[in-house]
């Protein structure tokens, strides 16, 4: 991706002394007699305003009140909704389950626990705990007919107690090995999922279904010192102690699935004694005999965790916000940051992650939410205020990872080229689950369905190392066109942190609500180079290209502004890829790399520059114009290296328009070769 295909520079020359080669059916070509103007759009381009808020938010400015100091660096109480700005962004749980404390929620909070915790609790919306604790026994192999495997058993025993830097490490895929080896980092975790195969005579035999007496200690191992040094220092700062839930999880101190029945209220029916008083070594923590409670619940907590369950007493254990998730999504917007080339990928793994909380009867999906949407909030917060550091994490990761690339692989390539390690490949799938559980199995409400896409102050920082070339308006106006929309528990109430949808946002553009001009410079590499837009947009704007970068449009397109070339490469990977408008080329090269042929809405007219095609043996000509074909000037290229279908002397449509105007400068080879051209009517064939 750091790189043009240096084919196009034979242009240059090609042009310059190359005769065209024509047949008597030239005479069929009109004249231009008025040339279209440029795709007019909308005349504008969006912004997304910052929304108005009142103290304690917006998050990005006040995220200090977390570690109970304010601004000035005066003590504040942290558990206090009116202070701290995490707890306001989750006050959409207010609307599903109630402490029930009125004291408790204003401003009597504390570390310790309300006392009397289910003395007053109230379900709000039962419809929705109910469907959050139906998931839970869903997933947990609770329910009959569904059944938690071995696999998604011991993934959750990872998740719980692997550090959580360390679980993201697997979504780095192919660059996975090389970072451990880079940083440092290790896992301390002493088993690992080929354990499933072993004998059960095996001493190394582990199995998740069985209750255990010790409990496994993990720690972060990477190192600040080591040649992914400042990485790790960005790694650290994100894992911050701004990002605790606690205050959070004290303040709203709901249950956890293990406790509840399946309606969701809480029963302790007994405790239950589990070890003999011995003790484990081995660097695991010394656990002996314990005490665990018993509630009248049917949720399975993974047998393996159930000796490591909190028995803090009723008033401390609480679920809403999940701490493993929140941690979880902090590292992953770490690692995305810093190699954006796996962003998508990155933060579905941390989706994966909260899954397993849920996997493993610690947390329900409300949790996880809540966690998600916190995580997001406070990545956004560092990221803004801790901004060269985490521009230094990435030139690190950079020069780090290509000094290992021994082929003539892109980074990007590198990254996603085919491994047996990496379960986070499919696009489409990440893409698919991820906003999946951005709001789970729960129902949308039609009555608050439809408000519009909030962009909190800040989020667009979580895009810049992914889309470098966009300013920060414009990645507001991704995050704005990409989001998830309104009706579902929690999110609306997040200031728009909760409908966020980063992984399709990484994908670029949903919609061009206004016209979108670009400019990429090939020269600064990476995605300034080459990148792809991958969703379906859709809108009234238009996009204009500019700059020597390319930009791959692979999406079902139906935006209706019009396309316009200034330079550059624009790739057509899509039968609709530049949507139902006009095409207006002044330099530059649009390549046609779609699987059908790609249609134009409208007119297509080309001032100079190269229009090129991959052949790919269509019936019908490459490019289908609804309107008139206007050549005032520049080329044609055809890569042949894609039509070994054909042969020599074969005769192809390449365009088919309503009318053609004006004629092409030359037809020539990827390789040079001049190609013999024919216009006709309201086509335009070559010859090979």
């Amino acid at each position: 991706m750091n790189k043009i295909n240096s084919r196009y520079k034979l242009l240059a020359m090609a042009v310059a002394f190359m005769p065209i080669f024509t047949n008597c059916a030239d005479n069929n070509t009109k004249a231009i007699v008025n040339l279209p103007a440029e795709p007019a759009g909308l005349g504008y381009e969006k912004t997304i305003a910052e929304p108005d808020v009142v103290y304690p938010l917006p998050v990005v400015d006040n995220f200090i009140a977390q570690t109970g100091k304010d601004a000035h660096g005066n003590l504040i109480n942290k558990y206090d909704r009116a202070v701290n700005p995490v707890i306001q962004l989750l006050k959409g749980f207010d609307e599903v389950w109630s402490l029930g404390d009125a004291k408790w929620a204003n401003g009597e909070a504390n570390g310790s626990g309300p006392k009397d915790r289910f003395a007053s609790t109230h379900i709000v919306d039962a419809a929705v705990w109910r469907e959050n604790m139906s998931y839970s026994l869903r997933v947990t192999g609770s329910v009959p007919g569904y059944e938690r495997s071995y696999q998604d058993a011991l993934g959750a025993y990872f998740d719980d107690l692997r550090s959580k830097n360390n679980s993201l490490i697997d979504g780095l895929g192919p660059l996975a090995e090389w970072y451990k080896q880079g940083s440092g980092a290790h896992t301390l975790i002493q088993h690992n999922i080929a354990d499933q195969y072993l004998d059960a005579s095996n001493e190394k035999f582990f199995n998740v279904n069985e209750i255990i007496t010790y409990e496994e200690m993990d720690s972060s191992t990477a190192s600040v010192d080591s040649e992914l040094g400042f990485f790790v220092k960005f790694l650290n700062i994100m894992r911050g102690p701004e990002g605790t839930t606690s205050p959070a999880k004290y303040f709203y101190c709901s249950p956890r699935p293990w406790t509840m029945d399946d309606n969701g209220n809480v029963r302790q029916t007994g405790t239950i004694r589990l070890g003999s008083g011995d003790a484990r070594e081995e660097g695991n923590r010394k656990m002996g005999q314990r005490t665990i409670p018993v509630y009248d619940s049917h949720i399975q907590v993974v047998p393996a965790l159930i000796y490591s369950l909190e028995n803090r007493g009723r008033h401390k254990d609480c679920g809403f916000p999940s701490g493993h998730t929140n941690a979880g999504y902090l590292a992953a917007f770490a690692y995305a940051y810093a190699v954006p080339e796996r962003y998508p990928e990155l933060l579905t793994r941390a989706a994966k992650l909260g899954e397993d909380r849920i996997i493993s009867g610690y947390h329900s999906p409300l949790d996880v939410i809540g966690g998600r949407i916190m995580a997001t909030a406070l990545a956004a917060a560092y990221i803004n205020r801790y901004s060269d550091d985490a521009d230094a994490a990435l030139a690190n990761t950079r020069k780090y990872f290509e000094a290992r690339i021994r082929d003539e692989k892109s980074l990007m390539q590198y990254a996603h080229s085919e491994s047996a390690d990496d379960p986070f490949a499919d696009d489409k799938a990440n893409k698919a689950y991820y906003r999946e559980k951005l709001a789970y199995s729960f129902k949308q409400n039609p009555a608050k369905a439809g408000q519009e896409m909030i962009v909190p102050k800040g989020a667009e920082v979580l895009l810049k190392s992914r889309f470098p070339y966009l300013t920060a308006q414009q990645r507001r106006v991704v995050l704005y066109t990409t989001g998830i929309d309104s009706g579902y528990p929690v999110l609306d109430d997040s200031n728009g942190w909760g409908r966020i949808d980063l992984v399709t946002a990484a994908d670029g553009y949903g919609a061009f609500v206004g016209d979108v001009y670009v400019n990429m410079d090939a020269t600064k590499g990476y995605f300034s180079a080459a990148d792809s837009w991958d969703n379906d947009i859709h809108g009234k704007g238009k996009l204009v290209k500019s700059g020597s970068g390319k930009l791959v449009l692979t999406g079902s397109n139906s935006y209706s502004g019009g396309t316009v070339l200034n330079g550059g490469t624009l790739v057509a990977a899509s039968s609709s890829a530049f949507g139902s408008g006009d095409v207006f080329v002044n330099a530059g090269a649009i390549i046609v790399r779609s699987k059908k042929p790609l249609v134009i809405g409208n007119h297509y007219t080309q001032i100079n520059g190269t229009l090129s095609f991959d052949l790919r043996g269509h019936n019908q000509a490459d490019l289908i114009v609804h309107g008139d074909m206007n050549i005032k000037a520049g080329n044609v290229l055809i890569d042949l290296e894609t039509a070994d279908q054909f042969k020599q002397g074969d005769t192809l449509a390449i365009i088919q328009a309503d009318q053609i105007h004006g004629r092409f400068e030359s037809a020539v080879t990827q390789d040079d070769r001049l190609l013999d051209i024919v216009y006709e009517d309201n086509r335009i064939v070559i010859k090979l």
